[in-house]
């Protein structure tokens, strides 16, 4: 029997899973838990060009199976190829975490792989002089029920900017709209109700939001998008949420 996990009873605490607990309360899922309801146009057109890319490397491989009459190995392979983006996740949360470090004037380790994104991600915060008000700050919503984990809030030209970090290939169609699910995700955020930190039971004000943005870490540079976060974001959030609890129900 696997032994029950002991929630902190004062403070914001966070499971492996992205469950929220504050003072003890909770459990209450993730914001991007919550968008994962939705669909997503990009990531299912990224995925079945992956699964295309690997059928045209794979493809005598795939042939061989099919003329042996192994149909089901050839699908399982290409089905496979819909889970090659761990490599890319982990990746993604290494730039994060040492972004975290960097912002807050922690020394850190960086892998030689992520060199140069991380390189372009200073540069960027350099140039747009970026200062730094709220880094990886826990985020609550205890009314309506979920959490959530904001890469930056900040100050720059005299706006404050909720922020989040991306390092997947895209975050915005052609057009440079921001893809619909981070916006849902800004919005999530800039509706919490507090921030919460580890062993504190207090609920600490969330600071004025002026504007949204995607960073865009890349080894090619670093860009910030605007998003165009709006009231309608906002109500398709909750209508996630309402589809997420109706689900977990």
């Amino acid at each position: 029997m696997t032994a029950a996990i002991a929630i902190p009873s004062v403070g914001i605490h966070r499971t492996p899973r992205h469950l929220y607990y504050f003072n003890g309360r909770g459990p209450w899922p993730g914001v991007t838990t919550v968008t994962d309801v939705l669909d997503k146009p990009a990531l299912a057109r990224w995925h079945r060009e992956q699964v295309a890319r690997a059928a045209i490397a794979s493809a005598e491989r795939l042939v061989a199976d099919r003329d042996a009459g192994n149909e089901d190995a050839a699908v399982a392979y290409l089905l496979a190829t819909r889970n090659e983006g761990t490599d890319g996740r982990e990746r993604g949360s290494r730039i994060h975490g040492v972004l975290e470090s960097v912002l807050r004037r922690e020394s850190v380790d960086i892998d030689p792989a992520d060199a140069a994104a991380v390189a372009g991600a200073r540069a960027w915060l350099n140039e747009a002089k970026v200062r730094p008000l709220e880094v990886e700050a826990f985020l609550i919503n205890e009314t309506l029920g979920y959490g959530g984990t904001c890469d930056l809030i900040a100050e720059i030209d005299g706006e404050i900017w909720l922020l989040d970090w991306k390092t997947s290939k895209s975050v915005a169609w052609a057009s440079g709209k921001v893809y619909d699910e981070m916006r849902l995700q800004l919005a999530a955020y800039a509706n919490a109700e507090f921030i919460a930190r580890p062993a504190d039971p207090v609920r600490h004000p969330l600071p004025a939001i002026t504007r949204y943005g995607i960073v865009h870490v890349t080894d090619g540079g670093t860009r910030l998008y605007d998003a165009q976060v709006g009231p309608a974001d906002w109500s398709a959030f909750r209508a996630a949420l309402h589809l997420y609890q109706w689900r977990a129900a």
